[in-house]
């Protein structure tokens, strides 16, 4: 599967699933840890870890498994490593706090309609 395509397909799960201010970065010119970041929020730990899990069944029926996951017993920010794509999913209070855009603010954002080309 391409990394644009996977990025699109984990976009549309986290809708899916009411994921809220849903953020692409293309990191991958400006960091080797990975292509794409995807940042969203979930309202609740029940919801960031269901958000989680809906991501992660539905690309593992497409036999795409994450390398790694952290965070997900406290589910405040759950990190998904598929590789070429991480995806940050945080409760609103600990994203503001830890401004993962902000940090990233160097790399591009990419609209959501883009990736999904």
């Amino acid at each position: 599967m391409e990394v644009r395509e996977l990025v699109g397909k984990i976009v549309q799960k986290a809708k899916d699933k009411k994921g809220e201010n849903i953020v692409t970065i293309e990191i991958g010119k400006i960091s080797p840890i990975a292509d794409y970041m995807l940042i969203l929020s979930g309202n609740a730990t029940i919801h960031t870890k269901a958000i989680c899990d809906y991501i992660i069944e539905e690309l593992k029926k497409e036999g795409v498994v994450p390398l790694h996951l952290e965070g997900y017993n406290e589910g405040r920010w759950i990190a998904i490593d598929y590789g070429d794509v991480m995806v940050n999913i945080f409760l609103p209070e600990v994203r503001d706090y830890y401004k993962l855009e902000w940090l990233w603010s160097d790399a591009p954002r990419i609209e959501l309609e883009k990736v999904q080309e």
